[in-house]
């Protein structure tokens, strides 16, 4: 894994950063992202059966040739391997608008939900949200197609770290239908860490916050950025440069889309993702076998 990760972050990461360094948008109201600049982006997309079209659902991050890492609550009630399928190379949700060939889709033959893995009545009451979707066959690593590192052990983001989310997810965030509108392309936001004292707090999240969770996004109304229904599961990508002090630009996923307030874009609400270095042993455990 270590191998694949590095190899394809050396062919990919001079136009991922170079774009990165002047991003300011966001999923909710969102700008669309350069096409293919996320290229461990996964539209997780499902059909309970036929001839239901496959629908997007959530996201997830290419982790391995094999293994999509994403959120449990993204298979309440489908939790069937056959149920779906998962696209990489994808920018427009219309396959027919991107680059011809870039799309490939691959089947699923496992989905592991971690066993701690709970999701009371309450949307926001979740712990250990975290899952692994192993694919029938290795992925076809291209350009528009490579893997994301995972970030070491134990490691906590500073406050104010600049990291971005992607996804298709609703781009208004002003009500909370069951079925948001996905965006038609993939979008992207500038998403600062908020440390775990401030989010928190009763006037954020409160004992809803785990410390295996982290917050991003922002506190004014006037500055409201948040990932939103249909991007639960994809990236929380910071580059291993800001976790460490240095100007390596090697891209890590620190956090997994789980949570947000109600309509996405409420003060005090940043979203909520899973810290995923504090899953580092659990995901080894299963990708390493």
């Amino acid at each position: 894994y270590v191998r694949i990760c590095l190899l394809s972050m050396l062919d990919t990461s001079a136009d991922i950063s170079a774009q990165s360094v002047t991003a300011t948008v966001r999923v909710v109201n969102g700008v669309e992202a350069i096409p293919h600049s996320w290229p461990w982006q996964v539209s997780m997309q499902a059909s309970p059966f036929s001839p239901i079209p496959y629908m997007h659902g959530c996201g997830g991050s290419l982790i391995h040739e094999e293994w999509i890492l994403t959120a449990a609550h993204c298979f309440i009630p489908l939790n069937v391997p056959s149920f779906w399928r998962m696209c990489l190379g994808k920018h427009h949700m219309n396959s027919s608008m991107d680059i011809p060939s870039a799309e490939e889709c691959y089947k699923v033959d496992t989905i592991i939900r971690h066993k701690g893995f709970v999701y009371e009545q309450d949307p926001n009451d979740i712990t250990n949200d975290i899952a692994l979707v192993h694919l029938a066959k290795p992925v076809n690593m291209t350009k528009e197609i490579s893997p994301i590192c995972l970030p070491k052990p134990g490691v906590v983001m500073p406050a104010g770290t600049p990291c971005f989310v992607t996804g298709w997810g609703d781009e208004k965030g002003k009500n909370s239908n069951l079925f948001p509108k996905v965006a038609e392309k993939l979008n992207q936001a500038a998403l600062p860490v908020i440390d775990f004292e401030t989010c928190s707090k009763p006037a954020y999240w409160w004992d809803t916050l785990r410390p295996s969770m982290i917050c991003a996004g922002y506190e004014s109304p006037d500055e409201l950025k948040s990932a939103c229904q249909g991007d639960s599961g994809g990236p929380l990508a910071c580059t291993a440069a800001t976790a460490a002090g240095g100007t390596n630009t090697t891209w890590e996923v620190h956090g997994i889309v789980s949570f947000g307030a109600q309509g996405c874009i409420r003060d005090k609400k940043p979203s909520v993702f899973t810290r995923v270095s504090a899953f580092s042993d659990w995901i080894d455990s299963i990708i390493s076998v």
